[in-house]
C-alpha cells in the first residue's frame, strides 16, 4: 500500500503542488467513520386499491445522504426536516432520481406551527398517489440525527459555489454519512384479513327491526404508524362505546327494554373506501339472522354510521 502510495505522489508532485497535497489526502487518507447513529424510520405505506397503486414501491436504502440544497441528489438520499419541507421539493428529488426520500419530523407535533402541520397533512393524499419506486422513509427528530442532517445541509449547499480544489479539500475532511436500512426488501401481501368487532342487544318482543350503529376504527396517514386520529375517528369509537354503555343499562331493566334490536359494529378499513363495513355487510345481509330485510318489523332496520368533527384534533 506504501509503495503505491509512494508512486502516487511521485506523480503528482509533478503537477501543482496545492492540488497535489488534496488529491493525495483523498486517496491515501481516507476518513474512517468514527460512529454509527441508528434510529428508528417508518416507510411510506404501500397499496393497491381497485386498480390503483399508492405509495413507494421499494425498501431498500444503501446510499450517500443529501439535503435538497444539493445540486446533485441522482442516487442519494435526500433527507428534509418537516419545517421545510414542500410538495415542490419533494418533486424535485423523484425528478433528479435520488435514490431515497428521508422526512424528519419532530417528537412533538404540537411544537409545530399549526399551519405547517395543516399544509402536511393535506399533502398526504398526493404523498401517497404519486407513485414512487424509491423507497420514502419518515424519521423521528432527536439530537444526533438533528445534528447528522445540519452537517449534510452545509455540505450540499456549500458544493456549488465551491471551486473544484474546494471541493476535493471539503471531501477530504467533511463528514460524510451512508444512509443503510436494516430491513428487507418490501413484499406485496396477497390477502389482508380486515378485522371488525360487534356486539349486540337484543330487544324485548319478537320480529324486531335493527339498528346498527357503526364506527370505524382505525386512522390514516402517509406511513401508518404514524398516524393519529381524533376526529378520524377516535371521536366515534368513543361516541359508539360510551351509547354501548348506556343502553346495556337500559336493556337490563324490563321498564326501559326498547322494542328494538340495538347492534354495535367497529368496522376496519375505514380509509380503504370502508371495506371492513362493505364486507360485513355483504356477509349479512344475505342472510337470514339479527338482520332481517327492511321493513319486517314496524319499522326498516337502520344503520347509523358515527363520524364526528371535533373542534380539536390531538394525538
Amino acid at each position: 500500500m506504501f509503495e503505491e502510495a509512494s508512486e502516487v505522489l511521485e506523480n503528482m508532485l509533478k503537477w501543482s503542488f496545492p492540488l497535489s497535497l488534496v488529491l493525495f489526502l483523498v486517496l491515501v487518507c481516507p476518513l474512517r467513520a468514527e460512529a454509527a447513529h441508528e434510529f428508528s424510520v417508518y416507510r411510506m405505506q404501500q397499496y393497491d386499491l381497485q386498480g390503483q397503486t399508492y405509495g413507494s414501491r421499494n425498501a431498500i436504502l444503501n446510499t450517500e445522504a443529501r439535503s435538497v440544497e444539493a445540486e446533485v441528489l441522482s442516487r442519494r438520499c435526500v433527507m428534509m426536516r418537516l419545517a421545510d419541507f414542500s410538495f415542490e421539493k419533494y418533486q424535485k428529488a423523484l425528478r433528479q432520481s435520488a435514490g431515497a426520500v428521508v422526512i424528519i419530523l419532530p417528537q412533538n407535533m404540537s411544537t409545530m406551527p399549526q399551519d405547517i402541520v395543516q399544509q402536511f397533512m393535506e399533502l398526504e393524499p398526493e404523498l401517497l398517489a404519486t407513485e414512487t419506486i424509491v423507497p420514502v422513509y419518515f424519521a423521528l427528530e432527536d439530537e444526533e440525527l438533528l445534528s447528522i442532517y445540519t452537517q449534510t445541509q452545509i455540505s450540499s449547499s456549500s458544493q456549488g459555489s465551491s471551486s473544484a480544489a474546494e471541493v476535493l479539500l471539503h471531501t477530504a475532511t467533511a463528514n460524510g454519512f451512508q444512509m443503510v436500512t436494516s430491513g428487507a426488501q418490501s413484499k406485496a401481501i396477497s390477502d389482508w384479513a380486515i378485522t371488525s368487532l360487534e356486539g349486540r342487544l337484543t330487544g324485548a318482543g319478537e320480529d324486531l327491526p335493527t339498528i346498527v350503529l357503526v364506527a370505524h376504527y382505525d386512522s390514516f396517514g402517509v406511513a401508518p404508524w404514524l398516524s393519529y386520529g381524533a376526529d378520524s375517528n377516535g371521536s366515534g369509537v368513543a361516541v359508539l362505546l360510551e351509547l354501548a354503555r348506556l343502553f346495556s343499562r337500559l336493556y337490563s331493566y324490563k321498564r326501559t327494554h326498547a322494542g328494538y334490536n340495538l347492534l354495535f359494529f367497529l368496522s376496519g378499513g375505514g380509509k380503504f373506501n370502508y371495506q371492513g363495513t362493505k364486507r360485513w355487510l355483504e356477509d349479512n345481509l344475505d342472510h337470514t339472522g339479527l338482520l332481517k330485510s327492511a321493513g319486517s318489523g314496524p319499522y326498516p332496520d337502520q344503520v347509523v354510521d358515527l363520524r364526528l368533527n371535533l373542534s380539536t384534533t390531538h394525538p
